[in-house]
Parts: structure tokens; sequence; C-alpha cells
């Protein structure tokens, strides 16, 4: 699948949309109220937590790599300390928007996953394209402008970010790949924050189990 990089003309609203899909198609009798997150309208962890587990039952049966990014903003409990809490709600709100409004396929869901941290989970997505979609998200926070009261504020909004990616499997695990991005977004923030690191470990392993079954073949 070829992805196009960049920031498509699509409103939250349709992000969210988009993310409803799947759950309706899990649980078809289920109300949809308790999916998203109260302040950004985001899917929220419960979401989060059944589409990574449909997602990587899917991916494994197709072999396809599934990717995870964990963002978060660097040195938020100084801003709303600075900025009040109600400032630092509407910071998290248009950081909502900015990250939905730079996915452009209807598989990728962007989710809350607690405090000012965000998660992306992208099937079909390889590393190296994964790392790119990071990139972008994290350029365009750091572009973005965050107001109160038609005034510009003057902290500038910077996010860090842990990627993991793989191949799923049963010698694996969704929480494997939960931990990797958490990993690479701990190693995000001692690096000084406002980054992107790849966990390059999880990705050997997968590397290596996919080159012994290769040879398996032989």
């Amino acid at each position: 699948m070829n992805r196009q990089l960049g920031i498509p003309q699509i409103t939250l609203y349709q992000r969210l949309l988009g993310g409803l899909q799947q759950p309706e198609r899990l649980f078809p009798a289920r109300e949809t109220v308790g999916w998203h997150d109260s302040l950004t309208q985001l899917a929220n962890h419960h979401h989060f937590e059944i589409y990574l587990e449909q997602e990587w039952r899917r991916m494994a049966r197709e072999e396809m790599p599934l990717s995870l990014i964990l963002f978060d903003i660097d040195f938020f409990s100084n801003y709303k300390h600075k900025y009040g809490e109600a400032t630092g709600e509407q910071c998290l709100e248009k950081v909502a928007v900015a990250i939905a409004t730079t996915l452009n396929l209807p598989t990728d869901l962007v989710t809350a996953y607690g405090g000012d941290k965000f998660a992306i989970i992208l099937p079909n997505t390889k590393a190296e394209v994964a790392l790119r979609v990071a990139e972008v998200i994290r350029s365009a926070i750091k572009n973005l402008h965050v107001t109160q009261n038609n005034v510009v504020l003057s902290h500038n909004i910077t996010l860090s970010a842990g990627v993991a990616s793989m191949i799923p499997s049963q010698e694996y695990s969704p929480a494997m790949l939960i931990t990797a991005a958490d990993k690479a977004l701990y190693q995000a923030k001692i690096q000084g924050c406002d980054s992107v690191i790849l966990h390059e470990q999880l990705l050997r392993q997968t590397q290596l189990s996919e080159s012994n079954k290769t040879l398996a073949l032989r």
C-alpha cells in the first residue's frame, strides 16, 4: 500500500467517523458513547486496546507490519502551571486536532492515551513510514500557534515520539509493541525532547524471526 504523507484537508469530525467504524463492526449492539475521550473527542484508551488487538490479529493473518506511535507533549506540566488548567485543556484540544488531521488512511487510528499522551495505530505500515508520519506530526505541532483570548502564547509546544513496528505473530503480543514504543518515547524524552525515536531492537527481533522462517522453508 502506498502512503501519501502530508496534511489532507479533512475535518476532525470526519476523522472520528472513520475511527468509529471499527468498534461498531466489532460490537454492533454496543453503544459507542464510551469509545471517545470527553476532552479531545478522540478515541479513548479502551478504544485503543480493542482496535490494537483487532489489527494485531488482522496483520498476523496477512503477515503485514503493524506500527505504533506514542506521543507525549514536552514539559506539559510546566505549561499548565504557567498558563492554567483551562489553557492546558485548550492546548490538548488543538494538539489533538493537529494530529488527527495529519493522518490520511481510514485504518489509521489516533487516540488519547492518557494525560498529555497520544497514540497512533498504523496497520500495514512499515517502520520507516511510521517514522515519517511521526516526524510530520512533530513538525506540525512545533509550528502550532496556541492562542488564548486571541493572544499568541510565547511557549512553543513540542512533542516527543516513540515508534515501534513489527509483523505480528504468535511469538509476540500487542503488549510488546506498546512496551517498545513506550521505551522509545522515554529515550526521546531523555535525549532532549522534540524528537522521534524508533525502537530498533524489536524491529531486529521481527526481522530475525522472519529470516528464520524463510530459511526453514528452504
